[in-house]
């Protein structure tokens, strides 16, 4: 191993010493490196780099003869003498350096400056030594000797060392990190390897080791260099940051008190501009909005109407009964709104929605007339989210829309008022609204609770139906409800109790007002008092029995005078039946609905009375045909001649299908179509399903939904596993979106033509002026095709295939 490394040392030190070089390069170059530190660093590596390149020529022409050679090693070994203290002395004013700037000394510790003049005095005798030869000489064969006080030049940098070690133990708490650890490599390395040297010759382990030392020193200075630097460049995004959201809520702020003096001037529409705002950034997100973007468009729907600070506040008050001048003074709000907005540089985008937003997909709109895709994207949205709130929010003349009310509106409006692309966007939000969250929060809706028994205790009633609870809908599994029951004193124990109200709505409850019974669809079946009393109002058929025996259930009275009720609830298809259980006697009623098509809803409600401890659950007790006496026949709709398939009657969304049938080139399907009596939107209209199995069948295992396409155009598919591509026109024979309905529910004939080309299916039909294109491209290879006729509240016969 020794005589390897005396081998190849010289091919080392030149390494080391080109290493150094280089370093000192990259070091000149840095500009993140303190003046003074760059100095100290830079000299630290030149110096080391001369020293090992010198000691290369030192050992090169060691014992060789000739003047140049022994000029060589006289000037090789006196550099590398005098550069190992002129290196000692730069990492002593490194540690210097460090320990004032990391370690925030005021001063210069007194041993490092001893350190700093024993270093002058060690140069000093390597100097003294070449006149001298106090620490070695040559002989006549140009050969390297050593005196017998070569020691002495130990003492020096030895003592260095001793004080640059002593200084690490006595600030350790100071010197931490990458610095520290590569001072403490270089102390220790230069003392283990001084010792060695002394006692094996002809290797140079000191000069080698101290200049990969100071090597490491550099490296693990960039290091430390670059940790301060990201720290320094995180604490500046930071502050950046924090400056951007200072200035982000200032300007949200500002925005806010804008939008609130807007909607101050119409104290009916509070809180108007945030939901838009609001519904904007839903409606930009889910088209595939970044976050910026969505911010951008929430803040220009947020400040959209801002013109109309600049209009008379009467005259916004009264928006739906204006004469023509107030109009014309209304409509250059928009223009308003822009020259306000304009002044705003840094956010320039605000203005687009400001002036843009009553303009009209097919041109119609204000102030500029642009049609289509010339209307700015956020005036489009904005659009959309305006007039979904203006439905669904309480004006002075009407009441908040419901939902299916609200999504057939904005169809209508699609590619006429408004972008079909948001509007279909924004049916989605619709559909996926269950709980109705997207509309204005009224104290009725915040305060709803109050009747919902699944989350009140008590419920007490005076007049009758002056207090309704909210509606539960019932199911096949019948629905148990327990609770106690007291009655006002003073009052006739005949007429002081509770009642069941049955009923249907779009939003679950019960209604008086003629206006709500329309928009809401409220049609009630019946009326049941507790004690068997019933009033029937549209039910088909009514029928209270009392039951015996093992069917009577039995229930304490308690020691305040409440009785405990029991109400067990289902319905199946087009009956209901509700069992009613109170101090062991029971009552069965059997309700006859108008048809099965639509929900049944239980709801309570009493004169002089209170009901509390209510106790609900579903049970798993299904109310199966033949569990009840059918006191009506059900109603069909499809008792009329077949055609090639049978006939088939779908009650709700895709609950029923045709028969179906193998798809083929120029196939075409005849039928007969006409919506349900309780038909009341445009989507309760046929839907054409196009699909492959390996049986025929869509509950096949191996069912992959192709496409699904409305007669309306609107695209019904789940979960396709085809490209589908579909084009509605309105033909000439369209007039509106009610007149198709009416069409609907007088019945017509209608045509659906069918084509394949190897992995291309399409299909095409027109139905009171739409005109549908669907084409879908198969991404798997598929043989079997199939097609389906299905819908939502549709009776469909007649249904003839013609090949």
């Amino acid at each position: 191993m020794m005589e390897l490394m005396k081998q190849h040392q010289v091919d080392v030190m030149l390494a080391l010493s080109s290493i150094c070089f280089i370093i000192a390069l990259f070091t000149l170059l840095t500009g993140t490196i303190s003046g003074k530190r760059k100095r100290i660093l830079l000299k630290m590596q030149l110096c080391s780099g001369t020293w090992l390149f010198a000691d290369r020529i030192a050992y090169i022409y060691h014992g060789v003869s000739g003047r140049p050679a022994m000029i060589a090693v006289y000037v090789s070994n006196f550099l590398v003498f005098f550069l190992t203290i002129a290196v000692l002395a730069s990492v002593n004013r490194y540690m210097e350096d460090v320990l004032v700037n990391e370690g925030g000394m005021e001063k210069v510790p007194l041993p490092l400056k001893i350190g700093d003049l024993f270093s002058y005095i060690a140069e000093g005798l390597v100097i003294l030594s070449q006149f001298t030869g106090l620490y070695y000489t040559f002989d006549a064969s140009n050969t390297y000797i050593r005196s017998p006080l070569y020691f002495v030049s130990y003492i020096f940098p030895y003592s260095i060392l001793i004080i640059q070690f002593v200084m690490l133990c006595i600030h350790r708490r100071i010197l931490k990190g990458k610095i520290a650890f590569s001072l403490y490599l270089f102390v220790f390395g230069c003392i283990f390897f001084s010792m060695v040297q002394f006692f094996i010759y002809g290797i140079s382990w000191m000069d080698m080791t101290a200049v990969t030392m100071v090597i490491l020193v550099y490296l693990f200075a960039f290091l430390d260099m670059n940790e301060r630097a990201e720290k320094a460049n995180r604490i500046v995004i930071e502050r950046l940051k924090d400056e951007q959201a200072g200035t982000k809520r200032l300007f949200e702020q500002t925005a806010s008190l804008l939008a609130y003096a807007i909607d101050a001037k119409n104290p009916l529409t509070k809180g108007r501009l945030e939901r838009i705002a609001g519904y904007s950034r839903d409606l930009a997100k889910m088209s595939g909005h970044s976050e910026d973007e969505c911010d951008r468009i929430y803040y220009s729907a947020l400040l959209h109407d801002v013109g109309k600070l600049g209009v008379p506040e009467d005259i916004v008050r009264r928006e739906n009964d204006l004469t023509a001048e107030d109009d014309e003074l209304l409509k250059r709000h928009p223009e308003m709104g822009e020259e306000l907005l304009s002044g705003i540089t840094a956010v320039p985008f605000l203005k687009y929605g400001a002036r843009s937003h009553n303009e009209r997909y097919d041109g119609h709109g204000y102030p500029d007339g642009l049609k289509g895709d010339m209307i700015p994207e956020v005036a489009r949205i904005i659009a959309v989210a305006n007039t979904y709130d203006a439905m669904t929010s309480k004006r002075i003349f009407s009441e908040p829309l419901p939902q299916n009310t609200v999504r057939e509106e904005l169809m209508k409006m699609a590619g006429f008022q408004l972008d079909p692309k948001y509007v279909g966007i924004m049916t989605d939000m619709i559909d996926s609204d269950r709980e109705y969250a997207l509309r204005e929060k009224s104290e009725e809706n915040v305060h709803k609770d109050e009747t919902d028994i699944t989350r009140v205790s008590v419920l007490n009633f005076d007049e009758y139906k002056d207090v309704v609870s909210d509606g539960i809908r019932l199911t096949e599994n019948f629905t148990e409800i327990t609770f106690s029951y007291i009655r006002e004193k003073g009052y006739d124990p005949a007429r002081s109790l509770p009642a069941l109200i049955l009923f249907d709505s779009l939003d679950a409850c019960v209604h008086k007002d003629e206006s709500s019974v329309r928009i809401l669809d409220y049609l009630e079946y019946a009326e049941i008092w507790l004690d068997g009393h019933t009033v029937s109002t549209a039910a088909r058929n009514l029928k209270v029995d009392t039951l015996a025996g093992e069917d009577q259930e039995s229930y304490s009275v308690r020691g305040d005078g409440s009785r405990i009720y029991r109400v067990k609830a289902a319905k199946y298809r087009d009956h209901v039946v509700l069992i009613v259980s109170e101090n062991g006697k029971s009552i069965k009623v059997t309700v006859a609905l108008p048809d099965a098509i639509r929900y049944a809803y239980m709801a309570f409600t009493g004169e002089h009375c209170r009901l509390s401890g209510f106790d609900l659950k579903v049970t798993d007790e299904p109310l199966k045909e033949g569990d009840f006496e059918r006191i009506a026949e059900e109603v069909s709709f499809i008792e009329c001649p077949e055609g090639d398939i049978p006939n088939v009657q779908v009650e709700g969304n895709r609950t029923a299908e045709s028969l179906p049938v193998a798809l083929s080139d120029g196939m075409r399907m005849d039928l007969r179509v006409r919506s349900l009596p309780t038909a009341s939107l445009i989507w309760h209209c046929p839907y054409i399903l196009v699909f492959s199995s390996g049986n025929g069948r869509t509950d096949s295992e191996d069912y992959k939904e192709i496409c699904c396409v409305r007669f309306d155009g609107e695209d019904a598919t789940r979960n396709g596993t085809a490209q589908n591509e579909i084009t509605v026109k309105r033909g000439d024979a369209f007039e509106s979106w009610d007149k198709w309905k009416n069409l609907n529910k007088k019945g017509y004939e209608s045509e659906i033509r069918f084509f394949r080309r190897r992995n291309r299916i399409g299909l095409e039909t027109e139905n009171g002026g739409i005109i549908l294109r669907c084409s879908s491209i198969l991404t798997d290879k598929t043989d079997k095709v199939y097609v389906a006729l299905t819908g939502d509240q549709v009776a469909l016969t007649d249904i003839r295939v013609l090949r």
